[in-house]
């Protein structure tokens, strides 16, 4: 039978892998070989094993399913040379304030968990807060970004590398906390 504790392990570590699919967006031409789309299914498989410990947790699922589907039709239309930007702004300006919220939310219900189980030694509560701070201000950069880039055209490679940089670098530090919160919940099961 599987532990409570067990579950929150299996469950963050599918979140942190979640994360690597969001934050890393490696291409071939246009296609990305790690989807978003991927991301977003962890995150909501993790839902189910931590929503008994957070139940906040299962108010983000409709959300969730929003942001998958939107990045799975934004994968599919890759394969065949089109961004759904291109298509659809005003709905992917939707999508953008939607993972906003999301991400906010989602990062804010696992440093409540990340609290009830803290070890003097670590602080994983306060690092996922501070990274989900910085987290929203950065996604609202890119969202603030991406409306005026129509004006900002000649500065835009500029500025999209150091938002870019810098974005990675915090998504670095949210994933080795994700591990570190995972570690901290002892248990000698593994996770699949």
């Amino acid at each position: 039978m599987i532990t409570n504790i067990e579950k929150m392990r299996c469950g963050i570590f599918r979140i942190a892998w979640g994360y690597i699919f969001i934050y890393f967006n490696i291409n071939i031409n246009a296609v990305s070989l790690l989807p978003a789309f991927v991301g977003y299914g962890l995150f909501l498989s993790a839902i189910g094993l931590l929503q008994e410990e957070e139940r906040e947790l299962s108010l983000l699922k409709p959300l969730i399913g929003i942001l998958l589907v939107w990045n799975a039709a934004d994968w599919v239309l890759s394969w065949m040379g089109s961004e759904i930007i291109e298509t659809w702004f005003l709905l992917d300006l939707l999508t953008g304030l939607i993972n906003l919220y999301f991400q906010f939310q989602f990062l804010t219900n696992l440093a409540s968990i990340a609290a009830k189980y803290r070890e003097p030694d670590r602080d994983c509560d306060t690092k996922l807060l501070t990274y989900r701070t910085w987290q929203t201000i950065m996604l609202t950069i890119v969202i603030l970004i991406g409306i005026l880039q129509l004006w900002l055209s000649e500065i835009w490679g500029y500025v999209s590398i150091g938002i870019g940089i810098v974005y990675i670098l915090f998504g670095i530090c949210l994933i080795k906390t994700l591990f570190e919160l995972r570690n901290a919940l002892r248990t000698d099961e593994s996770c699949l």
